[in-house]
């Protein structure tokens, strides 16, 4: 058997070896297709050492009567690459894996396949930010980066005429930094409010299905119920929280306490009115707690217990149980997390290592 050493040539499943349908490994280096080649055995017809590039193969790899496989040699920019397509799963993927192994190649993280293939560190971190993106825009602005769009943005702002062109060009990639340190992670945002203004049955409308149990009981909600969704285009995670009243219940007032630490780590707080009550000191008391939110007059299908606007606060109507202005909270929740939409092809920081080196430059050159 050739060790690794002597062939310096690499494996890695591009695919999660978690169970799925498919499993993909690429093997890379000075000997890939003689590696891969030792793995290989085809249903018929010559092995991967005399099949053209480009040629798909069938055939089966791994120990014993091992799995069924696709092979093909791929001519990459950096050389000779196999791809071996077989089974999903843990034990296939192992199998194809462990047969590689054997046959001379070291078994690397697909993160090391990235950095082989790819330019440069944005573009491989893009690519592998990529396969965890669970939207289309997170998707799109990330291909972007694979392209290079990050490396061309930061070469710019480098390369500035001026230090304070520099520093403007900076800015911008760093303001662009909040939407993509959450092209993954997602942005967070809490519900608001005293009890029973419609808190869980509005974050049940909002995911489509009945998520938190809604009671006309007030302390109901204790702990924080959380759905994901995409709102916008982007990832966001929406918390229904413990309505913020006074009580004697100490698990009731431990509710509360969780609900004002959610509140202060949200994007975005929702700040939850019911019209068909009067307001109350504690409604008037969350507005001013609350100056940024996104205050939300709920249950206009009811008759309304007053009319006043509310100062100093963008206001959205709905009724959560029906589902009017729902398309409006949405679009408003949109606007308050996307107040720009990223532009096709910008260049957009999207890990918190990124953000630190622009903001490190960016000191440097104020010192200047």
């Amino acid at each position: 058997m050739t060790t690794p050493a002597e062939t310096n040539t690499f494996a890695c499943l591009l695919t999660s070896d978690a169970p799925g349908a498919i499993a993909v490994a690429r093997v890379w280096g000075r000997s890939a297709r003689a590696v891969a080649d030792r793995v290989f055995r085809p249903s018929k017809g010559p092995g991967l050492a005399e099949t053209p590039i480009g040629r798909v193969r069938v055939g089966r790899a791994g120990e014993g009567l091992g799995d069924e496989v696709v092979a093909v040699v791929l001519q990459e920019p950096r050389g000779e690459e196999v791809e071996l397509q077989g089974h999903g799963g843990i034990a296939a993927s192992g199998l194809l894996l462990d047969a590689l192994r054997h046959a001379g190649a070291s078994i690397v993280l697909t993160r090391q396949w990235l950095a082989w293939s790819s330019a440069t560190r944005f573009q491989a971190e893009a690519m592998e930010d990529l396969a965890r993106a669970s939207t289309v825009l997170a998707a799109e602005i990330l291909l972007d980066q694979t392209e290079g769009a990050l490396d061309s943005a930061y070469r710019d702002a480098i390369s500035a005429e001026s230090a304070e062109e520099s520093i403007q060009r900076l800015d911008l990639l760093i303001d662009r930094g909040r939407i993509g340190l959450r092209l993954l992670r997602g942005f967070r945002i809490a519900l608001a409010g005293r009890p029973n203004v419609g808190k869980s049955c509005l974050l049940n409308a909002l995911a489509g299905f009945e998520r938190a149990i809604v009671s006309p009981y007030p302390g109901t909600t204790r702990d924080a119920v959380v759905v994901r969704l995409a709102i916008g285009g982007v990832p966001v995670e929406a918390c229904d929280t413990a309505g913020l009243r006074d009580s004697i219940d100490p698990i009731e007032l431990a509710g509360v306490a969780l609900a004002k630490k959610t509140h202060a780590r949200a994007d975005l707080v929702l700040l939850l009115l019911d019209r068909s009550t009067p307001l109350t000191d504690q409604d008037r008391d969350l507005l001013t707690r609350h100056p940024s939110a996104l205050v939300i007059v709920n249950k206009i299908d009811l008759p309304a217990a007053w009319t006043s606007k509310i100062q100093s606060h963008s206001v959205v109507p709905v009724s959560a149980e029906t589902g009017e202005g729902l398309d409006d909270l949405l679009a408003a929740i949109s606007t308050r997390l996307l107040p720009e939409p990223i532009p096709i092809g910008a260049g957009v920081p999207f890990r918190g290592e990124q953000m630190r080196a622009l903001r490190r430059l960016r000191r440097k050159l104020k010192i200047i």
